[in-house]
């Protein structure tokens, strides 16, 4: 089977596309940013996609994600307007200058323009010199900006090396493009990692471990009031140590995926183990210990639907009735 060219699926997406493409890639770069937002029409001021670095939004730190969906190299006149209508905007107060300015050009960006980006001293001095020409009278209709000297000397304070071009190459190696990837293209976000069990019980497990602390002692007809008092039990202490295992399993999976698909996709994986199990659940058992056993055998063969089902090993579709253990959706004892 052929490896899907997403570089081919972006090159394809119009303008539009395209910025909400860099917005859904962008959003998923939290806790990098406190908020994005894509800006659209004859009022972006220059600003297609903007992540917001503090609740400050505007007043504080941001980066401005600049999509050109051009069929050539994005020329040095549209990269000299792109920067100088921002400037000017910044100039008057309509928003800070931003801490990032990152120009996202499928198509690249042509040699003059690729070789200031390694220059930023060059690449004040042109926006200056070539001010007339490439922003006085195209950031404004019908209105001339003058380069005056208070304007000069705004530009002249801010450090050109913010300036960045964003290929397709660092769109598609960088590792939070998969949530986008998979939402406007299917892609197969890849296996999940496997849990990382600790050695301590954490405060997160306790409830589901509880549930199974209360099947142990009914089977003993006795009290397990903590669990290193079924540890060295021949049946019952390797039973927990897998069952956390399996939790653990889910963990990660659940995680992976919340990260790179979206919340609809796990939702509906979750959906569908839960229906696999629970009626076996619900039904009648020797004890609830035999009902724990009988549910991680019927979540074993629960085939669920979707993008993840090819992913879900058997451990982590018997954690996941963990998971729900430790959310009171299934109860081991009638």
């Amino acid at each position: 089977m052929s490896t899907p060219r997403y570089d081919r699926q972006i090159l394809a997406l119009n303008d539009t596309e395209l910025e909400q493409f860099v917005r859904d890639w962008v959003a998923s770069k939290k806790p990098e940013y406190f908020d994005v937002t894509r800006f659209s029409g004859a009022g972006d001021r220059g600003r297609d996609v903007v992540g917001f670095l503090s609740n400050k939004l505007h007043e504080g730190p941001w980066h401005n994600y600049q999509c050109k969906q051009y069929g050539q190299h994005l020329s040095t006149a549209t990269v000299l307007n792109e920067i100088g209508k921002v400037l000017y905007y910044a100039y008057t107060g309509e928003f800070s200058a931003p801490s990032r300015f990152s120009f996202v050009a499928p198509r690249g960006v042509n040699r003059n323009v690729e070789k200031f980006f390694f220059n930023p001293g060059q690449f004040r001095d042109a926006l200056l010199s070539d001010w007339d020409k490439s922003c006085a009278t195209s950031i404004i209709s019908n209105q001339v900006i003058s380069l005056d000297s208070a304007l000069k000397g705004f530009i002249e304070s801010i450090d050109f090396s913010i300036i960045e071009r964003v290929s397709l190459d660092d769109i598609l190696s960088d590792a939070y493009v998969k949530p986008a990837l998979f939402k406007w293209f299917g892609a197969d976000p890849g296996p999940a990692p496997l849990g990382k069990v600790p050695t301590e019980i954490e405060s997160s497990e306790l409830p589901y471990i509880g549930q199974l602390l209360d099947a142990y002692g009914q089977r003993e007809g006795r009290t397990y009031a903590e669990p290193k008092e079924i540890s060295d039990h021949q049946f019952h202490g390797p039973h927990l140590v897998r069952q956390r295992e399996r939790y653990y399993d889910a963990a990660a999976f659940k995680r992976f995926y919340r990260d790179n698909t979206d919340k609809n996709v796990l939702d509906t994986f979750e959906n569908d183990i839960f229906h696999g199990v629970v009626d076996t659940c619900t039904a009648n058992h020797l004890d609830a210990l035999t009902r724990v056993d009988a549910v991680m055998a019927q979540a074993a063969s629960v085939q669920p639907a979707g993008p993840l089902a090819h992913h879900a090993r058997v451990p982590v579709k018997q954690g996941v009735c963990h998971h729900f253990a430790n959310e009171d959706k299934l109860k081991w004892r009638a």
